[in-house]
């Protein structure tokens, strides 16, 4: 049997340089040359609903821009808005890299001084810009590697990787395809090219099977490096590692996510992941540590993620849970990152199932909290709308609950593990040992003339009568570069003893 859809990568088939589709909204030129500026589809709003057996219908969602660069240098950009209106509010993120710019005729002028992922908003996140700065990532050997995509657009389809290989992106190069492995090592992933699995559809309601793959889905494997590679359109979890170990995420981008249950990262029963200088905007969850049914023996350790710059348009930022089917969640860092747009909450425990949840760390976090940002809807009818365009969300600095998941998601019909403790267990569902340090919101005025003390909010609540919360540590949150005191925090709690949460 012949297979024709097998990719090779010295094929000439299958490749053009006039696919993929550009953007009305902006011009943008880069040292003084007009760059190609491509169009993607975001959500245009936080509106979500459990799976229902089809995708999201389009007119929940927007086209958004995007600039793929490559430079080893100070840049100079000027960019020329064509649908908005170049006197409104100019924004351009993340605030802490202080990008200071210019108006000069109908175009705004900057320098970026530093690789990484920016975001170009006028008045709100509608009709934004992403510029992607990226650290070139030559291919050192062309003939070493496994799938070679050069410039232009590729129709690999789902890309199945053994031990050993390597797959390499060249900056102009445009990929429709995911990537998948199974029982693997020693896999590299990288370039200055972007994937696209908007080929594929998102059949079962079920997302921890192979039945549909998203942008990557590896399973049992280690020794995994993703290096600079962009990833839009994904049709579930955008990256998801499943029981492997030693992987390390660095620099990758995601983006143009918009699909039901799009996280951006999602690590299932890991050891030893190191996810650094990533540039991650999700429709879901930004970056997730989960326990899953599938790998309970195994515990979540040594997890440290690091210098990304982090937007969730629907849910948790940085989180551990729902799931949490594993015995341990030890040794896990959130660390030097820029929040954009947190969802409901930025620093999330949510132990769904039975974890010893401890020795957490989020700290070196910049938040911001926008007048334009809309709260999150639950869709609970074919007919419903979003109707709270002209309302506000702020953002939680801090969650944590163990609601159990397996009630919460009681119409999935989901088993009990074998493995699971029972109450009276030692630990059983327990969240201990916590410390958030060094939160640094940034804030619109009109929100603080409108939520006051409502700007910075925690929420705990212990629903678990033999399960143990303890030593929850919260130190140093600033709004507008002010410390707050104890009583300008607005803190929610329910069970929760005397004691176990300190605020300093």
């Amino acid at each position: 049997m012949v297979h024709t859809s097998v990719f090779q990568h010295k094929s000439p088939f299958y490749t053009s340089l006039h696919s993929k589709e550009r953007s009305a909204d902006y011009r943008v030129f880069i040292n003084g040359t007009e760059a190609e500026v491509y169009a993607c589809r975001i959500s245009a709003y936080p509106f979500n609903r459990v799976w229902p057996g089809f995708q999201r219908n389009v007119d929940q969602t927007e086209i958004a821009s995007f600039v793929n660069i490559v430079s080893d240098e100070t840049i100079t950009v000027e960019i020329e808005p064509k649908s908005k209106n170049i006197d409104g509010k100019i924004m351009i993120k993340p605030y802490s890299k202080a990008i200071q710019w210019e108006r000069v005729g109908d175009r705004i002028r900057f320098q970026l001084t530093e690789n990484g992922g920016y975001v170009f908003q006028i008045d709100d996140y509608h009709e934004l810009l992403y510029l992607f700065n990226n650290k070139p990532l030559p291919c050192e050997d062309p003939d070493s590697v496994t799938y070679f995509f050069g410039a232009g657009v590729h129709f690999p389809g789902k890309i199945r990787l053994k031990s050993n290989d390597v797959v390499y992106l060249d900056k102009d190069a445009y990929v429709y395809g995911c990537l998948f492995a199974e029982n693997a090592e020693n896999i590299r992933i990288y370039g200055n090219g972007i994937f696209d699995d908007s080929c594929e559809e998102r059949m079962p309601e079920a997302g921890y099977d192979s039945y549909v793959n998203g942008n990557v889905k590896f399973y049992d494997c280690r020794n995994l490096c993703l290096e600079g590679v962009g990833f839009t359109n994904s049709a579930l979890w955008c990256v998801s590692l499943y029981h492997c170990f030693d992987a390390t995420l660095d620099g990758i981008r995601i983006f143009g996510q918009w699909r039901y249950n799009t996280d951006g990262i999602d690590t299932v029963n890991c050891r030893r992941i190191h996810i650094k200088n990533c540039f991650v905007h999700s429709f879901d969850d930004s970056v997730t540590v989960k326990g899953s049914d599938l790998y309970s023996h195994e515990n979540c350790r040594d997890i440290l993620v690091e210098g990304c710059v982090l937007w969730c348009d629907w849910g948790k930022t940085c989180e551990l849970g729902l799931e949490t089917a594993a015995f341990e969640y030890e040794n896990i860092t959130f660390r030097n990152c820029d929040v954009l747009r947190g969802g409901n909450t930025v620093c999330d425990i949510q132990n769904g199932d039975y974890a010893d949840i401890h020795h957490i760390l989020f700290e070196d976090l910049r938040v911001d909290l926008e007048a334009f940002y809309t709260p999150e809807v639950m869709q609970r009818e074919e007919t419903q709308t979003y109707e709270e365009k002209d309302q506000c969300q702020i953002t939680r600095i801090l969650s944590i609950h163990n609601k159990r998941f397996r009630e919460i998601y009681a119409f999935l019909g989901l088993s009990q593990p074998d493995s699971e403790r029972k109450p009276g267990d030692p630990f059983y569902a327990a969240v201990r040992n916590v410390t958030v340090r060094n939160i640094s919101l940034y804030c619109d005025p009109t929100l603080l003339d409108r939520f006051g003390n409502g700007c910075a909010k925690i929420f705990l609540l212990n629903a678990v009568p033999t399960s143990q919360f303890a030593e929850i540590r919260v130190e140093n949150v600033f709004l507008n570069e002010k410390k707050l005191s104890l009583d300008k925090i607005t803190i929610s709690s329910e069970g929760i003893e005397e004691g176990t949460l300190i605020v300093e």
